[in-house]
């Protein structure tokens, strides 16, 4: 079928992989009238570099996919005064994905740092932002490193890496067996098997200094046990890492010690809709790095209210496992 036909069997979402053109082309006329409030055919032509002519057919096309979408409405209308297509008032988005609050928020911080890919800026009008929080400063990660761990996780296998830690003033020489990637927010690690510590530890990867290529599978481990019953054998994989295949559930509220009317602020803020109450669910490999970012735990207790707005209603069983992973550090 040429590009230029419309078949309505297929709808938006059934597009095969020769379409992806026209499909991120319906997309943008989808977020141009969700988020500009206007498209015409010169915006086709200026981003995608297609022709009028295609331009015409492809909002023609998005006109009959909304035509046949439910409900009905119309999305779209051409105003003769001003040469354009106008959203209209029963707009809804064929792709909500694509238009909804977290995606244009997260592009629009992309923009501010200019870090937004111009084949992916779909703003027409872009408003002006102000970003209040820090922007971490770039961590440099060996690219070598970095493909030696990505080799290593795919086909489970040893790796030898220098390391420079904040606990030694010398680098640490590991042998490790990376499974999986974690992002606390400002850095990247490698979530691995040390068999120099006999347990599953996280390697902030800008400060592994060399990654060796790794060639040997990643064997179990076996080694004295601590408290004197022999040898124990343990796996090393993914699957073994009990603490990262365990999730742990978070019970957030606003604050009690704040007055009311701050504490239905907040829990409007953080959609706290059931009981006050959101449940945020966390690897517990990675509740340490979650709680510090959200100030929870005993380290946090001195905090006045104002800078504390969200307390963990089940605090006791957070605090239990926020020690067991401190201990094993």
């Amino acid at each position: 079928m040429a590009e230029n036909q419309i078949d309505m069997a297929q709808g938006p979402k059934k597009m095969n992989s020769n379409k992806w053109s026209r499909t991120r082309r319906i997309e943008f006329i989808d977020f141009r009238l969700n988020v500009d409030g206007r498209i015409n055919r010169s915006d086709l032509v200026d981003f995608f570099g297609i022709s009028v002519p295609q331009a015409s057919l492809d909002l023609s096309y998005y006109r009959a996919l909304v035509k046949s979408s439910k409900p009905a409405r119309q999305n779209l209308v051409y105003d003769m005064h001003q040469k354009v297509y106008l959203r209209t008032d029963d707009f809804i988005p064929i792709y909500p994905d694509q238009c909804g609050s977290d995606v244009i928020f997260n592009d629009l911080i992309l923009s501010a740092r200019n870090e937004l890919a111009s084949s992916k800026n779909f703003f027409g009008f872009t408003p002006d932002v102000g970003l209040a929080t820090m922007q971490p400063p770039k961590r440099i990660i060996d690219d070598k490193v970095l493909v030696n761990i990505l080799d290593a996780i795919r086909g489970h296998l040893a790796v030898h890496i220098v390391y420079k830690s904040l606990d030694s003033e010398k680098d640490e020489d590991y042998l490790i067996a990376p499974h999986s990637f974690a992002f606390d927010g400002i850095r990247w690690h490698a979530r691995a098997y040390c068999y120099d510590r006999h347990m599953f530890r996280d390697y902030v990867l800008s400060r592994i200094k060399t990654a060796d290529r790794p060639r040997i599978q990643a064997p179990n481990d076996r080694f004295p046990d601590p408290i004197g019953n022999g040898f124990r054998e343990v796996g090393t994989g993914n699957k073994d890492d009990e603490a990262w295949n365990q999730l742990v559930t978070i019970r957030l509220k606003a604050n009690p010690e704040l007055p009311e009317r701050t504490r239905r602020a907040i829990e409007l803020d953080f959609n706290l809709q059931k009981d006050g109450v959101f449940e945020y669910k966390v690897k517990k490999a990675l509740l340490l790095y979650t709680c510090n970012s959200l100030h929870l735990g005993k380290d946090f207790v001195s905090l006045p209210p104002h800078q504390k707005q969200l307390v963990c209603e089940n605090e006791s069983e957070i605090q239990a496992m926020l020690d067991e992973i401190t201990s094993n550090r």
